[in-house]
């Protein structure tokens, strides 16, 4: 593998079953996904972050019952290093979002084009910490 040639798992953390299905083809297009996880509990989520696993993780926020900021709290703490995509119906919980350091945030529905920056952005960073971006 190439030293540019990052490549991540994904997990998306959502109890609606259509949103992950279609978030989970969305991921399988984009060439720097080789693994997507589905999950609508968090305890079968957590066990697989805790795990080392999980590389980004898409949380939605606005999903009933499923607190997706206090997940990404929980998943900050036991896996630093696993970047935290936040996914929403709406724009309004872009800011706090960021103030969570979120590497990234998708309005529904998720186009493939917006996807495929956030991932890019993610890996330029990843690439950049690693030395092997010079810009």
């Amino acid at each position: 593998m190439k030293r540019d040639d990052l490549m991540y798992h994904a997990a998306v953390i959502d109890n609606d079953s259509g949103c992950l299905e279609y978030m989970s083809r969305l991921l399988e297009q984009n060439g720097h996904i080789t693994l997507v996880t589905c999950f609508q509990q968090w305890a079968s989520y957590l066990e697989e972050l805790k795990n080392g696993n999980i590389h980004i993780a898409f949380i939605r926020v606005d999903s009933p019952g499923l607190q997706g900021f206090s997940l990404a709290k929980v998943t900050q703490k036991v896996s630093p290093v696993t970047r935290i995509v936040f996914i929403s119906s709406a724009e309004s919980y872009a800011v706090i979002a960021f103030e969570e350091r979120a590497s990234g945030y998708l309005v529904l529905p998720v186009r493939q084009k917006r996807l495929d920056e956030v991932i890019e952005n993610i890996r330029k960073r990843d690439l950049w910490r690693r030395g092997g971006l010079s810009k």
